[in-house]
């Protein structure tokens, strides 16, 4: 492996994070490594046949895209399954040990530290408490708070300061067991479990930790015996004092599809809140990256993409790599009139509508906008026309009839149809599942949801 693949890597993992959700990225994206770069071809290497799947189908040609930027020229994306996780894939698939799933873990973001978290008024109950809880665990001292529920919109940070936790907790006592992982990976393991009967291996792989972290539970909404598992899962560490992190787009009280014993529980310990940050945090935000990039960035330019973009973390950092890079590849100085007409203008929220959920749905299965009011009964299609029926129908008030007429005037029975084929395929199909949870997230963070 070149150096060259390392650096042009890196760099589309910096534009992937401005670009997908978290947890996509970390589902997807948290063990690829870069194996070569020559001649415009990227190889890079994950851990089993469905991230390869997933990111060849999903992501190739905005991974091709950042690419070509940073090397200026196209490249071509190559995915391989790395050698010696075949075995371990296989494993899983034949239940043959509890290291199995150990091999599965999401790793932690090195990066994601305390030191590394910009601080304010709009985050300081959070990370003090997330401070006090990783003390608490690498010194084996009692819990102050269990479990901690963070939540907040999308890109605040909450996935920072979960692995921040959990790094914390590693560098002061190595020896501690800890696991992170996403709500989505945590259903898709456990229908992994239940399908090749290893279900006492899954239970063992995140019943005996010290620390777990669960990213996004919001998305356990609806998904039945996942929630049931996790009630267990809970009880268990909670009643041998293991700690437990959970992060959420919203508190508690407003999780809506989930069981109220499984809510209950979430309430037992401290709900610390994340708000958007202000003018001056943002700036700190803005230098930080900045620093990080080894880039030194005039205030005034800051301050123009700080009064721009107010929503979130991510958005932040996605507006500051994007103004470098524009200046970079039209060789002009880095000022806020060279940069003036490529960035966003935030204001309120458009309110979501069906349009807007055909739209990303099409983007996303990249098919035409027009073949989901079309007739086409072609599998990829359907499919794609049936998640956005369903999407419709979850996250905004429009009846069956409604959606029907926003679907080429199909009738309200086959609209019924779509959206109880698509219920019905959640509860066992983990790259669906996947799909929805990354659309639904993508939707909430740039519109006004009314439901």
């Amino acid at each position: 492996m070149g150096d060259s693949s390392v650096g042009v890597w890196d760099s589309v993992l910096t534009g992937l994070r401005t670009q997908i959700p978290s947890t996509s990225f970390e589902t997807w994206f948290a063990d690829a490594q870069p194996l070569d770069y020559a001649d415009g071809a990227l190889v890079i290497g994950v851990s089993d046949s469905v991230k390869k799947g997933g990111i060849e189908r999903r992501f190739r040609d905005t991974i091709e895209g950042i690419a070509a930027s940073v090397c200026r020229q196209p490249v071509s994306l190559e995915v391989r399954v790395l050698p010696g996780r075949v075995e371990a894939e296989r494993a899983v698939e034949k239940d043959n040990a509890t290291e199995a799933f150990a091999a599965v873990t999401l790793p932690l973001n090195p990066d994601y530290t305390f030191a590394a978290f910009v601080r304010g008024e709009n985050n300081r109950l959070a990370v003090a408490a997330s401070e006090a809880t990783s003390d608490a665990v690498g010194r084996n001292l009692r819990k102050p708070y269990n479990p901690l529920f963070v939540y907040g919109s999308v890109g605040l940070g909450k996935t920072h300061l979960l692995q921040a936790i959990g790094n914390a907790v590693i560098a002061s006592d190595p020896s501690r067991s800890v696991v992170y992982t996403t709500s989505e990976r945590f259903a898709i393991e456990l229908i992994h479990a239940i399908r090749n009967n290893s279900t006492a291996a899954f239970r063992d792989k995140y019943r005996q930790v010290d620390l777990l972290l669960i990213d996004d539970v919001h998305f356990l909404k609806g998904k039945e015996a996942t929630q049931e598992e996790l009630f267990h899962t809970f009880n268990d560490l909670h009643g041998n004092r293991k700690q437990i992190v959970l992060s959420s787009d919203r508190p508690p009280e407003d999780l809506s599809g989930l069981q109220d014993r499984l809510v209950s529980r979430f309430k037992w310990g401290l709900e610390a809140d994340i708000q958007p940050p202000d003018f001056e945090t943002r700036m700190a935000i803005l230098r930080e990256k900045a620093a990080v990039r080894e880039l030194e960035v005039q205030d005034d330019v800051l301050e123009l993409i700080a009064k721009r973009i107010s929503s979130n973390v991510r958005a932040l950092e996605g507006a500051l790599v994007k103004a470098i890079a524009y200046a970079e590849l039209e060789r002009q100085p880095l000022t806020p009139r060279s940069i003036e007409g490529i960035l966003p203008k935030e204001g309120r929220r458009p309110r979501l509508t069906v349009l807007h959920i055909k739209e990303e749905v099409a983007s996303h299965y990249q098919i035409p906008l027009a073949e989901l009011d079309g007739a086409s009964r072609k599998k990829e299609i359907a499919q794609a026309r049936q998640v956005a029926i369903f999407l419709a129908r979850e996250l905004t008030e429009l009846s069956f009839p409604s959606i029907g007429r926003e679907f080429g005037d199909r009738d309200h029975t086959t609209i019924m149809h779509g959206y109880s084929k698509i219920k019905a395929l959640l509860a066992d199909t983990p790259l669906l599942s996947a799909d929805i949870s990354e659309l639904r997230e993508a939707l909430e963070a740039r519109y006004s949801l009314v439901r």
